[in-house]
């Protein structure tokens, strides 16, 4: 009896400990999860304010040290700040499944106050870095083109990275790629400035002349040829003009599917929103990483 009493020990000692191997990993996961989903989560999760604290300052002078650099006003250094903040992100979800682990072997009492302080820092954190002060793509931002009226220069499915503070301090000029707000529309368009306020735009045998001289159609862009027309005509029966102090005249680099000033004539420049900068994303790779111009 003594040796069956021995067994069902052991055997009831095995069933407890079964369970307990196949869950000791399912705070660490967790916690690496929410680290993942928010920086500093993790760490909150684990009820360690002072990890949290600096990771999330970290975090914080991370995405200023970015910005300042203006990193994403170029393709490389786009590259270069996926893989940094990737490096950052994963170190934080493997810092907080090792406290996790850890505080499962040995378990701490922390206070409910101090786990609210932790939420805290994790929420304010997240908060200030997606502000439009210090968030780095307050100042670049993606977009995708949904139509063809500037390819060869953009092209429909190119995605872009685009700096939405370009004209804040300073007026477009010409030959500049542009994002606008036309007429009451949300989305953005995309067009090329040909003429700014105090310019003169005349046809000229078929052929737009800004200030007598004729503007060159861009025959080919990011490794595409331009297949429209060679020629930037103008709307109707127009043949001169003047384009206001503060405004610009607007063309799609595709003559013969856009529609821009040619037709509803210049624009007031507090409409521009940015300069788009280079292509991120294109269904043709050697478009990738190249500079619009």
């Amino acid at each position: 009896m003594l040796e069956d009493h021995a067994r069902a020990s052991q055997q009831a000692a095995g069933e407890a400990a079964a369970p307990h191997d196949n869950a000791r990993w399912g705070k660490p996961i967790l916690a690496a999860i929410l680290s993942l989903l928010v920086t500093g989560l993790g760490q909150a999760y684990n009820k360690n304010w002072r990890r949290t604290l600096t990771v999330v300052a970290v975090s914080l002078l991370l995405a200023l040290f970015f910005l300042r650099l203006r990193i994403w006003a170029t393709f490389r250094g786009l590259i270069l700040l996926f893989v940094c903040l990737s490096i950052w992100r994963i170190w934080t979800s493997v810092d907080a499944a090792t406290e996790a682990r850890r505080r499962q072997r040995n378990p701490v009492v922390v206070k409910w106050t101090i786990t609210l302080a932790a939420l805290a820092i994790v929420i304010g954190g997240a908060t200030l870095e997606s502000t439009d002060w210090f968030y780095p793509l307050a100042t670049f931002r993606s977009f995708r083109i949904a139509s063809g009226s500037m390819c060869p220069t953009l092209c429909v499915g190119d995605r872009l990275i685009a700096d939405v503070k370009a004209f804040r301090s300073r007026a477009p000029q010409r030959g500049e790629v542009v994002l606008f707000l036309f007429d009451r529309e949300k989305a953005l368009h995309v067009k090329r400035v040909i003429a700014v306020g105090g310019d003169q735009i005349s046809n000229s045998k078929g052929k737009i002349l800004v200030n007598g001289s004729p503007i060159d159609v861009p025959g080919s862009a990011c490794g595409t040829a331009n297949e429209t027309s060679s020629n930037y005509q103008l709307a109707g029966e127009i043949h001169e003009l003047h384009v206001p102090e503060h405004q610009v005249f607007l063309i799609g680099d595709n003559l013969d599917n856009s529609y821009d000033s040619r037709f509803y004539g210049a624009v007031e420049e507090s409409i521009v929103r940015g300069k788009p900068l280079y292509l991120y994303w294109s269904s043709t790779t050697a478009r990738i990483g190249c500079v619009i111009e």
